[in-house]
């Protein structure tokens, strides 16, 4: 071990550097994005809807409270856009994952570590410059795996909820109690609904109120379809009216999101290939010049201003990646 430090010319001060940076990059992880978040917001938006922070509760007779009813859940949803994002905590469970945050942290100092390597091995034998590379590129591969498995769960919920909403419907239709309902959603419906819905009825059993449980529902998933549904329910249980009606409306505007959502898809394809085919080109060209002529392309790694070249280069490919990806990510 000691004969290959030296070889990769790294001394005492390169290890301690390395070091202090990777326990600094697990303080901020540890340290960022607030618990609150979207969970008091959310909590908020609900005690406004339900009457609790008005002091009125809202009657389902009146026609001026039912008008001021839909104007709350009109702008509740139209807020629900805007909550400051949630923390790890919070995200690992979005995604399904059963890892705690120290097992996050782990995994991205291993990750640093891992990417610190592979540079100094394979790209220029230079660890200080290498570990200014590996700290943000190591830190953001968890991160980003983590914002991915998010994604893919929320587009499985999405497609599955509104077949979850319409068992309730013919449940409540048939005279079937809610909580009845819902456990049929738990026992039948196919993941991740069956989880989530399991865990509404978990928190049940132990004495949570439905408005509760269905608010956490909602801050474990995210999505509009589950923060109108917590809110219909809240405003159901307390000022009364027809909850299959209610939930038959939104099925069907669950229904069409997820159809526009297709369409959307279908028609941007072309361009989102063309933004990756893009993307793609520079790290394309930059292997095939190392292949064909090395001692062309490892210029930008023996030299100092190709050091400053290789980052600015780096920097700005990263950025129009972005912007291309921005410009592509169409959200019905």
């Amino acid at each position: 071990m000691s004969e290959l430090l030296q070889n990769l010319h790294i001394g005492p001060i390169d290890i301690a550097i390395f070091v202090t940076v990777s326990i600094l990059t697990g303080g901020l992880l540890f340290q960022s994005n607030s618990e609150k978040g979207r969970g008091s917001l959310l909590r908020r938006r609900l005690n406004r809807v339900t009457g609790k922070e008005t002091g009125r509760m809202a009657s389902a007779n009146d026609p001026i409270d039912a008008e001021l009813r839909r104007r709350q859940i009109r702008s509740a949803m139209k807020n629900g856009e805007k909550d400051s994002g949630p923390s790890i905590t919070a995200k690992l469970r979005q995604a399904g994952l059963n890892w705690s945050k120290p097992k996050y942290v782990l995994v991205t100092i291993m990750t640093i570590m891992v990417v610190w390597c592979a540079l100094v091995l394979g790209v220029a034998k230079k660890p200080l410059l290498m570990l200014v590379v590996a700290v943000p590129l190591g830190g953001a591969l968890p991160y980003f795996y983590v914002l991915r498995t998010i994604k893919k769960r929320l587009k499985q919920f999405a497609n599955e909820f509104p077949s979850a909403i319409d068992i309730i419907v013919r449940g409540v239709s048939a005279g079937l109690p809610l909580s009845e309902c819902l456990k049929t959603i738990a026992n039948e419906a196919r993941e991740p609904v069956r989880s989530e819905f399991n865990q509404l009825i978990n928190d049940q059993s132990v004495g949570i109120p439905l408005e509760k449980a269905c608010h956490r529902l909602a801050v474990r998933v995210p999505l509009p379809e589950t923060s109108f549904f917590a809110i219909v329910l809240a405003v159901q249980s307390r000022s009364g009216g027809s909850l299959s009606e209610i939930l038959t409306n939104l099925s069907t505007v669950v229904r069409g999101r997820k159809m526009l959502d297709a369409q959307i898809q279908t028609m941007s394809a072309e361009a989102k290939m063309s933004g990756r085919i893009i993307g793609a080109m520079p790290l394309l060209v930059a292997a095939s010049l190392f292949y064909l002529s090395p001692d062309y392309i490892t210029i930008l790694t023996t030299t100092t201003v190709g050091n400053l070249i290789l980052a600015g280069c780096l920097f700005w490919m990263f950025t129009g990646v972005m912007v291309m990806k921005k410009m592509i990510n169409f959200k019905v």
